[in-house]
């Protein structure tokens, strides 16, 4: 692990006088036309998240700094020998956080993390606690029409009152977001993030009566596979599935084609009664089919407006 690398690049910002990610990157590929240099990977740099694993970007930044240093040095110095390096090249630096850039806070000055946001007053109820299964609309484009299942699991937290995981058995493998579950009167919220895939999905549940035998609401996020990662949003069910094992609702997780009798045959797999499977399907489909089921962002619609919008005569 590199140390400090967090604010080594937040200093290779300043001292460079680039402001955003694509200068950077345009930097490093001037110098290295090889270089591992990601602008979507130095997001996660720039918030601690990860640093670095191609010692290849440390020998890089050496180079453009002109530094009497190899890469590993580079990595393995701390910040106060790293600004040492860079003063005796070009001369003291100024004690002073310099102008906020894009890619960060101000300077190279670690900014303290702001204050995380205040709990609710009133807890989510102790009854959401359980697994559900959650069936909603596919995003993806090549999905379209279908079904996805995932799994949605709400547990009990001492930090946070509750937390919200949420998994969906994928063709390319199982996808994990996790997020506080919050009260906002008779609604819970929840963001949940998975940070090394950069994915996320908002929850906004109601709160049922006692017992929770299923939640109902909106979700919105993006597809991990569509390629222009549209915001989207749809309406989602979660049945409660607490008598099925993790195993057997994995086995479930996944796309399904948005047909009667496939959905009936999901709801079968987690307990539901034979006698009420058929109305219980055809009122899950209607509910998540209503009104064409998704709300997106389509280039279809997006590129005539932003034509529109800069083809309109300016006014002085």
């Amino acid at each position: 692990m590199s140390i400090d690398f967090r604010q080594k690049l937040r200093l290779v910002q300043i001292v460079t006088g680039c402001a955003t990610q694509k200068e950077m990157y345009a930097r490093f590929k001037a110098l290295n036309p090889q270089t591992g240099y990601d602008p979507q990977r130095a997001y996660k740099w720039l918030q601690g998240r990860s640093s670095p694993r191609d010692a290849g970007i440390y020998e890089d930044i050496a180079r453009l700094l002109d530094l009497p240093a190899t890469g590993e040095a580079v990595r393995t110095c701390s910040f106060a020998e790293f600004r040492a390096m860079i003063e005796a090249r070009r001369g003291a630096l100024a004690e002073e956080p310099v102008q906020a850039t894009a890619l960060g806070p101000a300077g190279w000055t670690v900014q303290p993390a702001p204050p995380p946001a205040p709990s609710p007053t009133t807890p989510p109820p102790a009854y959401l606690a359980g697994r559900y299964l959650a069936i909603s609309r596919a995003w993806a484009p090549s999905r379209r029409g279908w079904l996805v299942v995932g799994i949605l699991t709400i547990s009990p937290d001492t930090g946070t009152g509750m937390t919200l995981r949420y998994e969906e058995n994928l063709p390319d493998g199982l996808l994990v977001m996790t997020g506080a579950l919050q009260r906002i009167g008779r609604n819970v919220l929840a963001l949940a993030i998975n940070a090394e895939d950069e994915m996320f999905i908002s929850f906004s549940l109601q709160i049922p009566p006692a017992p929770a035998l299923a939640l109902f609401g909106i979700f919105n996020g993006a597809a991990s596979h569509d390629l222009d990662m549209r915001p989207t949003a749809s309406r989602i069910l979660c049945l409660r599935a607490d008598p099925v094992t993790p195993e057997a609702l994995m086995e479930l997780s996944g796309y399904i084609p948005n047909e009667p009798e496939i959905v009936r045959q999901t709801l079968l797999a987690i307990g539901i009664s034979g006698t009420r499977v058929a109305p219980l399907s055809d009122k899950l489909r209607d509910y998540l089919n209503a009104d064409g089921g998704l709300v997106d962002t389509p280039s279809s619609l997006i590129a005539p407006l932003i034509e529109g919008l800069y083809d309109m005569p300016r006014t002085e």
